[in-house]
């Protein structure tokens, strides 16, 4: 005779489950947020890099010429939603870096001496991905003694700048709607005048706090 061997089975239980959906909803809610926030500091702090990086690029510029430089319009590529800053000068926004070729100067800051015979001089610069740039250096031949450098990530929410006469400066100003927005005109520039203080307290565009502040 067989005998019938009953088996004694279980699974989940609704509850179980539901518990076990809201741990994870619990966790995602308290980990996605941390995630957005390491990012956006990624974003930011690469943005940060590249401004002091111009800067040591147009202190070599100046070691060599005597005079400081911009980022030069006819070599790079430029982000049409933000052509210039409001003054005529010779700057322009460097979109992405790209590499020298025959037809084609990769991007670079540029300055020329006023005094004769004038002299030329470019370095180049390197961009990451998305990274945006703009160096302002004063539009006056015989007076290229100042700058500005502002620099900004497409994801991030907050623009940098560094004023050539203020020593160990850095300035920011942060909108959360600037994230993913190409062109670092989303930020309101300041044209260089030397030998001033030029972004300090001056209108960014940032919210809630429009203007450019020190970063301590």
């Amino acid at each position: 005779m067989f005998k019938m061997v009953k088996r004694n089975e279980k699974g989940f239980t609704l509850i179980e489950l539901m518990i076990v959906i809201a741990i994870i909803g619990i966790l995602a809610a308290i980990a996605v947020p941390q995630f957005m926030t390491y990012r956006m500091r990624a974003y930011n702090s690469a943005a940060k890099a590249t401004g002091h990086n111009l800067k040591a690029d147009n202190a070599n510029l100046n070691s060599e010429l005597g005079v400081y430089g911009h980022t030069e319009a006819a070599a790079v590529l430029l982000d049409g939603a933000d052509a210039g800053v409001g003054v005529a000068d010779t700057t322009a926004d460097v979109d992405l870096a790209r590499p020298s070729t025959i037809g084609a100067t990769g991007a670079r800051l540029a300055g020329t001496t006023g005094a004769l015979p004038a002299r030329s001089l470019a370095i180049g610069v390197a961009l990451g991905n998305n990274m945006i740039a703009d160096v302002q250096d004063v539009n006056d031949a015989t007076n290229q003694s100042s700058y500005c450098a502002y620099t900004r990530h497409f994801k991030g929410d907050t623009a940098y700048g560094i004023d050539g006469d203020i020593e160990n400066s850095l300035y920011a100003v942060t909108n959360a709607n600037w994230s993913d927005v190409a062109g670092i005109g989303a930020a309101t520039l300041v044209p260089t005048l030397p030998p001033v203080d030029d972004i300090t307290g001056q209108a960014g565009g940032g919210l809630p706090t429009g203007n450019w502040t020190l970063v301590p």
